[in-house]
């Protein structure tokens, strides 16, 4: 009679260990599942994002080049704030360059350069500037200011010292002015690794 009042605890104590031990496992199975899902949805939204960002970019590359039949990544030098560099099937250049330069961070433009070696134009991809205030620094007006330079040199808004040319900043946005002139100057420097001017 003893072994048999120790049964309903020794079951008792394999039952809750069973049941801690079956929680265990569909927990586990539970995190698999989960782990899983997370890992294939993350390589597609990946995948999703960057076709999304390359269409964004083909269509900016087409606004600063309409007449280009097509572009062609380019192997990009090691020049700091250049993302990526694309030739056109005529022999225009889109430098896709970030300055930090910004009031709020960072400033990504498109830099189209001609076949002939001078400013086509730029676009913004990227930017968190004060409407209203820096944005007036990423306008059209400002930006057709540099269309027709050279792309050679360096620009400053300061005052300019030797092999420097100044240009104006646009009143009341001169980090954003200064974040503009330091693209253009990253993708000058990248040009000019890359044989132009």
């Amino acid at each position: 009679m003893p072994s048999s009042s120790k049964c309903p605890l020794a079951r008792r104590r394999n039952g809750a260990i069973f049941s801690a031990f079956a929680v265990l496992l569909v927990a586990l199975a539970c995190a698999g599942v989960l782990a899983g899902t997370h890992y294939g949805l993350t390589d597609a939204f990946t995948a999703s994002d960057a076709a999304l960002d390359e269409a964004k970019g083909g269509a900016q590359r087409k606004a600063l080049f309409p007449d280009a039949g097509s572009f062609e990544a380019q192997s990009a030098p090691a020049v700091e704030g250049l993302n990526s560099v694309y030739r056109a099937d005529n022999g225009e250049w889109v430098f896709d360059v970030t300055s930090s330069q910004g009031y709020h961070g960072d400033v990504e433009l498109m830099v189209g350069i001609n076949a002939d070696g001078t400013v086509a134009g730029l676009q913004v991809v990227a930017e968190d500037e004060t409407d209203g205030i820096g944005t007036n620094a990423l306008t059209e007006e400002y930006f057709g200011g540099f269309a027709g330079s050279p792309a050679a040199g360096e620009l400053t808004v300061e005052e300019a010292g030797s092999g420097q040319t100044h240009v104006d900043a646009v009143s009341g946005a001169t980090f954003t002015s200064r974040a503009v002139v330091d693209c253009l100057n990253i993708a000058f420097a990248a040009y000019a690794q890359m044989g132009g001017n």
